[in-house]
């Protein structure tokens, strides 16, 4: 093989290492399918860094950007580029909270980190956009600041150094209050979870109970079968109790439909095939 033609080789294979370098990166992260595992938290990353995105184009159709006075523009521009680190670092905070928190079968203990998450996304990215957006028009735009301010979603009725320090002041406060509500939403959870554990059992009970007592239901009869038991018990106790405290002819109507329903139950057991 001549010097030319391996030249050209360890030139292709370069080329293709270079190329393997770019790509493979990218080919890995979509193999990984991260964002089909957690779409929620990868769609909020996506929403936190259409913030800046949303302000420019409201700036642009206020045209901002086309004042005759250079003040104006700068604090457009410094505005976009503070909102846009809150957008990337709410981003980042969704992102790095997706891959190390978000993972485990149990439904509450991933909807509990997605409540954290979410106030700390929040509370962050209002901190840092209120306090930056006070801080520049105090310094650029102190006397004409609704300018500005008349094309944000949420009033700022006065710029001052107070009114800059909400900003951090209440991102803390919502990051606390996430905390707080969390903290109280544990004991709700697992009173839920023993109530229904509770219901589960004396839903059984009657099952068990309507299989000793009325003997109509073989102890090998499928569970529906003993469900629509329980159901047309139910709604035979419901009207007979209606009726003594409702002063009208439709408890009478439910206490019939419960009465034929459980003879067609007692019907349809004799030809039922076991």
């Amino acid at each position: 093989m001549s010097d030319s033609d391996q030249e050209i080789k360890m030139s292709s294979q370069e080329t293709k290492e270079k190329g393997n370098g770019i790509v493979k990166p990218y080919l890995g992260f979509l193999d990984t399918n991260v964002l089909f595992k957690k779409p929620v938290s990868c769609l909020l990353a996506i929403v936190s860094l259409l913030i800046p995105i949303y302000v420019l184009s409201q700036f642009i159709q206020f045209r901002i950007f086309e004042s005759s006075q250079i003040k104006f523009v700068i604090a457009a521009i410094l505005i976009v580029v503070i909102l846009a680190f809150a957008g990337i670092f709410g981003a980042l905070i969704w992102w790095f909270r997706r891959i190390n928190r978000d993972e485990g079968p149990k439904w509450y203990d991933n909807f509990r980190r997605f409540i954290q998450t979410y106030g700390e996304w929040l509370g962050t990215v209002f901190a840092i956009s209120v306090f930056g957006v006070v801080v520049v028009l105090i310094a650029v735009l102190p006397n004409e600041f609704s300018t500005i301010t008349r094309i944000f979603p949420f009033a700022i009725p006065n710029v001052d150094i107070i009114t800059a320090f909400y900003g951090p002041v209440g991102g803390f406060i919502i990051i606390i209050a996430t905390k707080i509500l969390l903290f109280l939403l544990d004991p709700v959870i697992w009173l839920i979870k023993q109530i229904w554990l509770l219901i589960v059992r004396v839903v059984l009970y009657c099952y068990r109970f309507i299989l000793g007592f009325f003997g109509t239901i073989e102890k090998n009869t499928p569970f529906w079968i003993g469900a629509t038991w329980i159901l047309a018990v139910g709604v035979i106790i419901t009207s007979l109790v209606l009726c003594f405290f409702i002063r009208s002819i439709a408890p009478f109507f439910g206490l019939a439909a419960g009465l034929a329903f459980m003879g067609y139950l007692m019907f349809k057991r004799k030809h039922y095939d076991v």
